[in-house]
């Protein structure tokens, strides 16, 4: 960084390189020589920041760019964080401050431990009466005693009152059986998470900050059937980037099966948006049903977090790699994902990419009407998360490649998830749909606010 300071502390020119101000003799000439060497260098850092080859202009934007930010920072909660490109086009600014002064408390400042902790201290009554133990106060038999621990205890100890708090001292009774392998030292229980209401995702997906322009994409109640945030209208309205044209508006949807539901629904509800899908299950990588359409495209590709080949020679890629392959000016309007719980891993590794210190690009060729290439963008990876992520979240899977899949995920498990999402990519949940014949299952659309 060069600086010019005119009158420096003794007259002359001070001029500051890289933090060190040099003092320069007041005389005409060499003042106009500092001017020109300056005014040199200057232009020598922008050229060495364009280089042309082979008729193609790459220029770089530094790792940390917020090229997709506004200059509007978030006002709220002590988070420093911009808005993301258009987002107070898609809600009132003081509504999304509310809410992310609401979503820092749970993700940030322990509003998540606190949640778990509550649907835990809930449950262990529930759990002591799955294991099939019974707690047995001092002096009653088998017969007298109770699986109602947590109100016995309370009522015990407001009426026995121990200086010091308990510590050092045996609970009141024991449970039957002794020894529960879980219930450990005969009196700390392993509280399980609820199974069969919604409670464990509402005490771990954090605050949701509703979409005032929803848009359904499929039938009402129908299996398949997604959303998406749409401006608010009166934006919509006034802000032509907001359209939805194919410069800017594209879907990068995983998996389908061969089913083209969700993608004619893009196309009868959102004009203009062209939507790429990779699945890398179907028979001979060609997809038998696919519309002839050219905005629906289709990539013999599967996600993961690595880029790698599975013993059938099918082919998985990161996130980043399918927008090279999508060949996209622009991030994505949304990402649409069920991969019935590869999720966790796909997620966190999306996270780590986007904010990754190390120098990677992502680049986006555009072709000319007479085929040449025409311009090169470089963009930090942060830049091409996409502006929204539905996706179907699983706490339990059938499926064989995932390595946690003969139990089930934890609330803290996807608590902490939640938190990587918007601590890592600043998404926030705006919509869910729990899918009461599937409890391990909730739909979830995340908008990126912050960037």
């Amino acid at each position: 960084m060069v600086q010019i300071q005119t009158p420096p502390r003794n007259g002359g020119t001070g001029v500051n390189i890289g933090g060190t101000t040099y003092n320069v003799p007041a005389d005409k000439q060499t003042v106009e020589r500092v001017g020109i060497f300056v005014c040199g260098m200057f232009v020598f850092w922008i050229l060495s920041r364009v280089t042309d080859t082979s008729g193609v202009v790459e220029f770089s934007l530094p790792m940390g760019s917020m090229g997709s930010t506004n200059t509007a920072m978030a006002k709220t909660g002590g988070e420093l964080r911009p808005y993301c490109a258009g987002t107070t086009d898609y809600f009132e600014e003081t509504a999304l401050e509310n809410a992310i002064a609401q979503a820092r408390l749970f993700h940030t400042q322990g509003g998540s431990l606190k949640s778990v902790q509550n649907l835990l201290d809930k449950h262990i009554d529930t759990t002591v009466k799955k294991l099939g133990a019974t707690f047995i106060p001092n002096g009653m038999t088998e017969k007298q005693g109770t699986q109602d621990v947590t109100q016995f205890l309370k009522s015990y100890f407001a009426q026995n009152y121990d200086p010091r708090g308990g510590y050092g001292s045996p609970l009141p009774g024991e449970y039957e059986p002794k020894n529960h392998p879980l219930i450990h030292a005969g009196r700390y229980v392993e509280v399980a998470d609820p199974v069969d209401s919604i409670e464990r995702w509402d005490a771990s997906l954090g605050p949701t900050f509703p979409c005032p322009n929803l848009l359904r994409l499929g039938k009402k109640g129908a299996d398949g059937t997604k959303w998406y945030c749409q401006p608010m209208e009166h934006a919509q309205n006034s802000n032509s980037n907001n359209k939805n044209n194919n410069n800017d508006c594209h879907i990068i949807s995983i998996g389908g099966n061969d089913n083209w539901k969700f993608e004619m629904e893009v196309v009868t509800t959102m004009p203009g948006c062209t939507t790429h899908t990779f699945d890398c299950t179907l028979q001979n990588g060609t997809p038998q049903w696919k519309p002839e359409r050219d905005d629906i495209k289709f990539y013999n590709y599967c996600i993961d977090s690595v880029d790698r080949k599975d013993g059938h020679g099918r082919h998985y890629i990161t996130y980043f790699d399918m927008v090279q392959k999508a060949q996209l000016r622009a991030p994505p309007k949304m990402l649409k994902i069920d991969v019935e719980g590869f999720e966790f891993d796909v997620f966190s590794s999306m996270m780590q990419q986007a904010n990754s210190n190390e120098e990677m690009a992502i680049t986006a060729t555009t072709t000319k009407s007479d085929g040449t290439r025409g311009r090169v963008h470089h963009h930090p990876p942060s830049y091409w998360l996409p502006q929204q992520i539905m996706v179907e979240l699983h706490w339990a899977t059938r499926m064989t490649g995932v390595s946690w899949m003969p139990r089930t995920r934890t609330a803290a498990e996807i608590a902490l998830l939640s938190n990587v999402m918007y601590t890592g990519g600043g998404y926030m949940p705006i919509f869910l749909f729990w899918i009461k014949r599937c409890p391990s299952c909730m739909e979830v659309l995340y908008f990126r606010t912050l960037c």
